[in-house]
Parts: C-alpha cells; sequence; structure tokens
C-alpha cells in the first residue's frame, strides 16, 4: 500500500510542478501577445481607459433616471 501512495504522491507533485509551468507560460502568452501590445496601442493613441483627472474633487456621476411606461417594457426588442 505504501508504494502506490509514494506513487501517487509523486505524481501528484510532478503534476502541480508542470502545471506551475504550464500556467507561467499560458499568461507570458496572453500577456505579451493582448496587453502588451494593446497598452502600446493606447498610449501611442494617447487613449486612457480609466476617466481620472488629478484636479477632480469626485468621481461620482448623476444618474439620470426617468419615468417609463409600464408598456414600454414589454415588447423591448
Amino acid at each position: 500500500m505504501t508504494f502506490f501512495h509514494e506513487f501517487k504522491e509523486g505524481f501528484k507533485m510532478f503534476g502541480e510542478n508542470i502545471a506551475t509551468i504550464v500556467n507561467s507560460i499560458l499568461l507570458l502568452v496572453v500577456y505579451f501577445v493582448a496587453v502588451g501590445p494593446t497598452a502600446i496601442v493606447a498610449r501611442i493613441a494617447k487613449k486612457q481607459f480609466l476617466d481620472i483627472e488629478k484636479k477632480k474633487n469626485t468621481y461620482w456621476t448623476d444618474l439620470n433616471l426617468s419615468k417609463k411606461t409600464e408598456e414600454s417594457y414589454y415588447r423591448q426588442f
């Protein structure tokens, strides 16, 4: 029984090591293929994804809700 238990634990450790390596490689690929070029293009185009201004007192925006009739909810599309 001990042999099978040690064998199982060895495979478990091997699987965890392989998972760590594969996850690291996949995250690097995603970063260099998607996140990195997007950030470079955004900086070139001077695009700001967050509406952050240094002199702004608050980032709270007013929500303009209007009353709708009950019939407008029935056929939305």
